[in-house]
């Protein structure tokens, strides 16, 4: 078990006042640094709510005497900021309000004038892309701070020897002056629901702080635990949630604006998580990532909690294939799931399944495969696509009766290997469970995870549609973002050829990557800097060649 904090945990929740905040949340105007800007109500209500948020928490915790003439990171949640992106929603409240950004800013630096602004957007939306959309760019050069973009950086790796999954990490060096205690860490994550966790809010921000490869390593059925794992390592200083416009539904495909308007802010990041999660109408006991976090001691039963818990309606995130709304947005597109772990339902002596129990054999992976399937198709609707086309989508390794394979379809009816075969029309499997089923079906997408974006990209390929995001009439920041993405290969590759490393090998296998054995005292410790290697010149030629490959994954299949 972990030991409790050795200060006292509070969370502070300021509702804004009552106004229409429901424009700029997503990118910053173009009056952003004049007085017009300055002098708008929506702005006014958000420096004043943040403010007297921070205010309220300061005068408990003390945090500004631990910031003042030290460096201060601050990382906000733009895994993707969608804003004029080609969908039929101009913003969406994905990423984490730069209103509030600006007013965290202003008020830290009464205390220091050493603050950054970092962030690793998802893979295939480079970070500088999301720093222009957003208009953090300007907010920087306004207020006179750094920004950096986290994949374009040097790494520290370590090991975790207390880490049921997650054994070991990679972060950008920057964040080892926070393991260091040298630098104050504050985390601005957006207030929304998420396919992969139900929730994303504090801890989850932290998967923008790992690289690339180990985002997707373990990025299935142990996401919860391999996040919880993280806090071996670092934990955030500072939680500051954007609540002002919340985001309820299938992120990170663009989800529908809440009006919360409340900042909730803590010292202790599982707690503001639960304050937050109860207020988006959902039982903290019922998140998956809450429970592995309380499991380990990470939590801090004598928190104090100060403001009004306002319960807001979210509509939660659904990443079921099998159910009604896939019937009813994608009528002609067969599921068949086969799953046989993790308590998966099994099928009875008639080799069914009930209905009712085909969304918990979905679940008993869902932070892989598919909710990243879901995020495919969830993408076709706001796209506009067309969705009447035929086809069999394909999930897990398959349950095991009588010596044969079996898939699930939503009703509970097994599919056979012979009986899919038979199945007329194109087929797509998904993860590298299903390798087996590679002379069966028209398309396979390998990995465990795979790509973010395959998905969604060999739907386009088999469906023969043009994405909507890869149009230029459409998207708006396509130049831009392609023309960033070739800027990251081009950085990356430079450190690889001097020889240095930056991440893990990618990993597409479900299994718990170990490292070297540790001795008794090191298995004490919660987190041990152990370098990388050097570079071999034949692993060098591999990395740059995946490195174009990646780039490649995001946007052809």
């Amino acid at each position: 078990m972990c030991s409790k904090p050795n200060v006292p945990s509070y969370v502070v929740i300021t509702h804004a006042r009552p106004l229409d905040y429901l424009h700029d949340y997503v990118s910053l105007p173009r009056e952003y640094g004049k007085p017009a800007y300055d002098a708008r109500p929506d702005v006014a209500a958000i420096r004043a709510a943040v403010t007297e948020n921070l205010r309220q928490l300061d005068e408990r915790t003390h945090f500004t005497d631990k910031i003042k003439n030290r460096k201060v990171i601050i990382k906000p949640n733009l895994v993707c900021v969608f804003h004029e992106l080609g969908v039929k929603q101009i913003d969406s409240p994905e990423s984490t309000d730069p209103r509030v950004i600006d007013a965290v800013v202003e008020f830290i630096q009464q205390y220091t004038d050493k603050i950054t602004i970092v962030e690793s957007s998802g893979r295939g939306m480079p970070t500088r892309a999301s720093f222009k959309i957003s208009g953090l760019d300007r907010l920087a050069k306004h207020r006179g701070v750094e920004l950096i973009a986290l994949e374009e950086q040097l790494t520290d790796r370590y090991l975790l020897p207390k880490a049921k999954v997650m054994k070991e990490i990679v972060v950008p060096r920057v964040f080892s002056e926070v393991v260091r205690g040298e630098a104050f860490y504050i985390s601005i994550p957006k207030m929304k629901t998420n396919l992969y966790t139900g929730v994303t809010l504090g801890f989850k921000n932290a998967m923008g702080t790992i690289t690339y490869n180990l985002r997707q390593r373990n990025h299935n059925h142990a996401i919860d635990q391999k996040l919880v794992d993280m806090l071996n390592l670092f934990k955030a200083d500072l939680v500051v949630i954007d609540g002002i416009v919340g985001g309820a539904g299938d992120c990170p495909a663009p989800v529908a604006p809440v009006e919360s308007r409340v900042i909730i802010s803590g010292n202790q990041s599982v707690e503001t998580d639960r304050v937050a999660t109860r207020m988006m109408g959902f039982d903290p006991k019922d998140i998956a990532l809450m429970r592995a976090a309380d499991a380990v001691g990470f939590n801090d039963p004598g928190v104090t909690v100060l403001g009004e818990e306002k319960v807001f309606k979210f509509i939660p995130a659904e990443a079921s294939l099998t159910g009604a709304w896939m019937a009813g947005n994608f009528p002609n597109v067969k599921v068949l799931v086969g799953h046989s772990k993790n308590n998966a339902p099994q099928p009875g002596s008639d080799r069914k399944i009930p209905p009712a129990k085909m969304r918990d054999m979905e679940y008993t992976c869902m932070g892989g495969c598919l909710a990243s399937t879901r995020y495919a198709f969830a993408m076709f609707l706001h796209e506009g696509q067309k969705r009447d086309f035929k086809m069999t989508v394909l999930l897990g390794a398959g349950v095991p009766v009588d010596g044969s394979i079996y898939y699930y379809d939503a009703s509970g009816k097994p599919y056979s290997l012979d009986d899919i075969k038979a199945i007329p029309g194109k087929k797509l499997a998904i993860g590298s469970c299903t390798a087996h089923l590679k002379g069966i079906v028209t398309n396979h997408i390998d990995g465990c995870m795979p790509f973010p974006n395959s998905q969604h990209a060999t739907l386009h390929l088999m469906t023969g549609t043009l994405c909507a995001v890869m149009s230029p009439v459409r998207n708006r920041f396509l130049l831009p973002a392609l023309l960033a993405t070739l800027g990251v290969c081009e950085r990356r590759k430079k450190f690889y050829r001097q020889g240095i490393r930056l991440d893990i090998p990618l990993g597409n296998r479900d299994i718990l990557y170990e490292t070297r054995p540790l001795s008794e005292e090191e298995k004490q410790l919660d987190h041990i800097h152990e370098p990388f290697p050097p570079l071999s010149k034949a692993e060098i030629r591999e990395l740059c060649a995946s490195e174009n490959r990646a780039i490649l994954a995001t946007f052809i299949p």
